[in-house]
């Protein structure tokens, strides 16, 4: 009852809304002195009385320019363009829609074109995410998007798992340019990591975002915003990169992007090989009765990830207030892998058996999707959005296990063979519609629906070969059969109190509809339940350089498509990776302080999830003795933390940028029906060296350390790692050449264990994913230079120039 309420409210608002508020237009041309249409000229209304900025425009490629002020009164136009004298119209009163008279525009000194080499800092801390600039980072040339994320402040990447957390929660969704990819959780780690660095501009960390965004994610949103071109004509950058740790590396791109009139063409292609060797170390002691079982595996791995990553979008100004987009994304990532793996048993440290296991395993994601979206600007504080996505994801992942037995005294006993088949098609649809309008000066309200449906399909097989034929071990085999429907509502209102009090509020209702399927236990899943989100945010702006912020939101973390399947898949004759049907959604509720002052940033975070969904758990089998790694719920989550920012100039050609990311987390857990409390204090810290020297050199160097902390009910050791680059930038012309070392002491190693008291259970593991990589990148823009300024200039149609990617 409370969601139908809630959604009616919404489309109430819209009607109320769409139709409540009259504004008056403003239209003109714009010409040279012959009298010919002059494209792109920034046009500016003003405030007669004090020449305030009202709005801005750009005049199209027949001259006309369209303003729509909110409010009647006395202004002024003024037009300007790079070449050409700046010109004022005469001043008048706005009482209905007018239309001014023709400006002409004289040419003037021409502008040469001015090269900025001034740089961002890699991490900036903003007062509601952290962002970072991987455009331009030295370090970060040749890489990947995963990399980046591997060495930024509070992020942990789990590869094994293909887990990421913030602030040591888990649960992110993945946003590019603001729109959610509907990445499956189980392909995102492998999609950054095919997703080139020299392809993105920044990447943003949003940790508490407000009821405009899905309720979905305990940690956050990982917004990754592409590289945009505003320049004229065709225009673009590639980028080549070679590199070699254990195995060789490329990686090359090429973005594109070709404006002209009100049509926009953009788009980007990106390949990567990698074929770095990593190892793992896994063991595991169990105490039976009086004999104590010791199970240890060394897995040498040669892997290649192959990725293909393509983009092309189209823009069209279909009016002076609209604009209709359409979007093709795909990707093809195959990761294949040959391993070989040594495992022995020990019963009292007296030798038992011992299995040599070849692998060879494949695990392809391809994907698919498309989407169209239209806005309409009613005014320059009213619009109307609508978004409608069709996704397509298929993981085909074929695994052959050739295992050879030996006793304790390593003496061949037999030979037997398995294979596993997992084939996973997965498709979604999302419509969306969001509307904005502004109440009075100071008001601004938002509102909008949203519905998500998805089907998959989870096809897994295990055989053995006997006698030299195939059979089917069915205890392993499986398909399952998912539908989800996700209906949503929200509404928000952002009010500028006065010059220094900021409020918004929103409230957001999601109603989920799951129902998983199998072939062997029937319907093991049927959940509807609604929930509703609230946010709160207060900002206090105390000066121009020191101001705070509140903030409380609710949100959602659901389990995963393939952690709800029962599927199995064969880590080694012993180990397994499992689906967990029992999985329940987690809810979390947290708070956020930050202040900020000048560059320097401080944030305070509390946290409280129920039934915290964790990955990777173990679990003995007593039935077979086997280890099962799974999903798992926790009782409960609290999180204590701290990001601290510091900034610091040393000299006009050293800037240092520090971060440090406090974390304390208690977890309870049960595990053999049996209570389990965990509580663990960790910290990371992040430093960034940023040096620019002479001639066009500049030398990058970053570091980070991560103490101690826990995960699930699992502990893991410190890690750290340090990376270093040079850059010579040359003339436009030929581009920059970017040599960097990423892992430098080889010392990127993940390594984490399980010891609880009265469990007679105990692991340790070792997952060493990362080595010294030396990588050679050159990179080089292309297209029309001569408008490149057009990329720093600020006018009130920023906002609007952005819309047209």
């Amino acid at each position: 009852m409370t969601g139908r309420i809630l959604i009616s409210w919404v489309c109430i608002c819209f009607f109320y809304f769409a139709h409540g508020q009259k504004a008056f237009h403003i239209k003109g041309t714009v010409t040279d002195v012959n009298g010919k249409a002059i494209e792109f000229a920034n046009v500016l209304l003003l405030q007669a009385s004090d020449s305030s900025l009202v709005k801005g425009a750009l005049s199209d490629e027949t001259g006309a320019y369209f303003l729509d002020p909110t409010t009647t009164g006395r202004f002024l136009v003024l037009v300007n363009l790079i070449g050409y004298n700046t010109v004022y119209s005469e001043a008048f009163e706005l009482q209905s829609d007018f239309t001014l008279a023709s400006l002409t525009l004289t040419e003037g000194e021409t502008l040469n074109e001015v090269v900025i080499m001034e740089k961002k800092p890699l991490f900036m801390q903003k007062v509601d995410r952290m962002v970072i600039n991987v455009e331009n980072s030295v370090v970060s040339a040749g890489g990947t998007a995963l990399e980046v994320l591997e060495r930024s402040p509070g992020v942990l990447v789990n590869r094994q798992n293909n887990s990421i957390s913030i602030a040591g929660k888990d649960g992110v969704v993945v946003l590019i340019n603001g729109k959610t990819t509907y990445v499956p959780a189980n392909a995102i780690v492998q999609m950054l990591q095919g997703m080139s660095a020299s392809s993105i501009s920044a990447i943003e960390l949003l940790t508490t975002p407000p009821s405009n965004y899905d309720a979905e994610g305990n940690a956050g949103f990982i917004n990754i915003v592409m590289k945009k071109r505003i320049d004229i004509g065709l225009n673009g950058a590639y980028a080549f990169s070679l590199g070699y740790g254990k195995g060789l590396l490329t990686n090359n791109n090429i973005d594109f992007n070709y404006r002209k009139g009100k049509i926009n063409l953009y788009g980007s292609y990106s390949y990567r090989n990698d074929a770095r060797a990593q190892q793992f170390i896994t063991s595991r002691m169990v105490m039976k009765t009086d004999t104590l079982e010791l199970v240890m595996t060394i897995s040498d791995r040669e892997p290649i990830q192959r990725n293909h990553n393509f983009r092309v979008g189209l823009d069209v100004e279909a009016g002076p207030a609209t604009i209709l987009g359409f979007l093709v994304n795909a990707y093809d990532n195959k990761w294949s892998m040959d391993a070989q793996n040594h495992s022995h048993t020990d019963y009292n440290d007296v030798p038992s058996s011992s299995v040599i296991l070849k692998n060879r395993e494949v695990n392809l994601w391809q994907h698919l999707g498309t989407n169209f979206s239209i806005k309409h600007n009613f005014s320059s504080r009213k619009s109307i959005s609508f978004d409608l996505d069709y996704l397509y994801y298929l993981d085909d992942n074929p695994n052959d296990y050739d295992n050879e037995f030996y006793d304790g005294n390593s003496v061949f006993i037999r030979q037997a063979n398995a294979r596993s088949r997992k084939n996973t098609p997965i498709t979604t649809w999302v419509g969306k519609l969001d509307y904005v309008t502004s109440i009075g000066e100071n008001i601004t309200f938002e509102t909008g629906i949203k519905g998500t449906t998805s089907a998959f399909t989870n096809d897994v097989s295990v055989a053995n070969l006997t006698d030299g034929e195939w059979l089917t071990d069915y205890t392993l085999t499986n398909k399952s059969i998912l539908d989800e429907k996700i209906m949503g509502a929200y509404s928000s209102m952002d009010w500028k109190v006065n010059e220094s009090w900021t409020a918004k509020a929103g409230l957001r209702y999601e109603y989920t509809n799951s129902q998983l399927e199998t072939s062997t236990q029937g319907k093991v899943v049927d959940r509807q339940y609604g929930i509703l989100f609230p946010t709160l945010y207060l900002n206090r702006k105390i000066s121009e350089t020191l101001n705070m912020n509140w903030s409380y939101t609710r949100r959602i973390t659901r389990p995963t498509f393939n952690e709800l399947a029962p599927f199995v898949i064969l880590f080694d004759p012993n180990t397994f990776i499992s689906g967990n049907a029992a999985l329940q959604p987690a809810i979390t509720d947290a708070v956020k302080y930050d202040i900020g002052y000048k560059s320097y940033f401080l944030s305070l975070q509390y946290s409280y999830q129920d039934s915290t969904i964790v990955r990777f758990q173990e679990r003995i089998d007593k039935a077979t003795g086997r280890l099962i790694f799974e999903s798992a719920n926790l009782s409960f989550a609290k999180t204590y933390s701290a990001t601290i920012s510091v900034p610091v100039d040393i000299t006009s050609w050293w800037r240092s940028q520090n971060n440090i990311n406090l974390v304390y987390q208690k977890v309870k857990a049960f595990r053999e029906n049996l209570p389990v409390e965990l509580d663990l204090g960790n910290y990371s810290i992040n430093t960034s060296q940023f040096f620019n020297l002479k001639r066009g050199y500049s030398i990058e160097l970053t570091g980070s350390y991560t103490s101690p902390g826990i995960f699930g009910v699992s502990r893991f050791k410190s890690v750290y790692g340090v990376n270093g680059g040079i850059e010579k930038r040359f003339s436009d012309r030929f581009g920059s050449l970017k040599f960097s070392v990423s892992d430098l002491f080889d010392s990127f190693k993940w390594r984490g264990s399980t010891n609880i008291d009265g469990q007679n259970f105990m692991t340790n593991n070792t997952f060493d994913f990362s080595n010294r990589t030396f990588l050679l990148t050159y990179s080089r823009n292309f297209g029309r230079k001569e408008v490149k300024s057009a990329r720093t200039r600020a006018t009130g149609a920023e906002d609007e120039r952005k819309r047209v990617n």
